[in-house]
């Protein structure tokens, strides 16, 4: 286990994308390429957080229309993942645009370290209903602004401060955490996504949140292979056939003793 983002430095190489740098870009080698993505546009950037990285790409993250398949060797993701209306469409758009054996790293808040402390944990179910449902951004957030003026600001349930701070999120623009999690609540989302990707994602490496700081980190690695999801299928058919034999074998036991319970029961009338 390795204790801060430097340490994985030795996984980026080749041309990739950094999400949502800011002020604060991850530090690579010489021999990396970083493009930088940003929803915001290079003016607003030099208007709002002056001195940052202005963007190659204008993006939420979640969508690149205009970039190919099998584009780039990595994604870098600090702090984002949590601020995303769609989590699992946003891994799902990256898969597309890595190639195969491309690097996602991600540095994501562990809840029980942050102001999130107070809120439950994002259940798989409430990332999955996001991606199926493709709601527009403000309304698929509304139940987020809600939890986090509760639990974040402290804003009694529906009263007038409470009313007013969710209209002034929505008028402003706002970044709050719409999900909060633990390392295994992101275990459990990979998990989920390698059920239905054309490959999965693997997990190369990971850290528990260390002493003294307030993130894990997971570096996840594509694997385009289809042979993969050509086995997982495989096997789940296999399974299934095995279970209809197995239920005919039953019905064929119960016919059997059926009829020998008429047979004896004939021969003692």
């Amino acid at each position: 286990m390795k204790n801060n983002r430097l340490s994985y430095l030795h996984y980026l190489s080749g041309t990739g994308i950094e999400i949502g740098a800011l002020n604060s870009p991850m530090p690579v080698s010489d021999q990396v390429e970083v493009k930088y993505v940003d929803i915001m546009t290079p003016e607003e950037i030099n208007k709002h957080y002056p001195g940052s990285r202005l963007p190659d790409i204008v993006s939420d993250g979640t969508s690149f229309p205009d970039v190919a398949d099998d584009t780039f060797n990595f994604v870098i993701g600090n702090h984002l993942l949590e601020h995303m209306d769609d989590p699992i469409g946003a891994l799902v758009e990256w898969f597309r645009i890595l190639k195969d054996g491309g690097i996602v790293m991600m540095a994501i808040p562990d809840k029980r370290f942050t102001f999130d402390n107070c809120r439950k944990r994002t259940k798989l179910e409430h990332v999955i209903n996001d991606f199926d449902n493709n709601l527009d951004a403000q309304l698929s957030n509304l139940d987020h602004l809600k939890d986090w003026a509760v639990h974040v600001e402290k804003l009694e349930e529906y009263s007038p401060e409470w009313k007013l701070w969710i209209e002034n999120q929505f008028k402003n623009g706002y970044s709050v955490h719409n999900h909060v999690w633990v390392i295994e609540d992101i275990m459990k989302i990979i998990r989920y996504l390698n059920d239905f990707l054309d490959g999965k994602f693997d997990i190369l490496d990971y850290n528990h949140t260390p002493t003294q700081s307030n993130e894990f980190i997971l570096i996840l690695k594509v694997d385009k292979d289809t042979t993969y999801n050509k086995y997982i299928n495989h096997a789940q058919l296999l399974i299934s056939e095995k279970k209809l034999m197995l239920e005919r074998q039953l019905l064929h036991l119960s016919r059997h003793k059926f009829l020998i319970n008429i047979r004896n029961f004939l021969r003692k009338s």
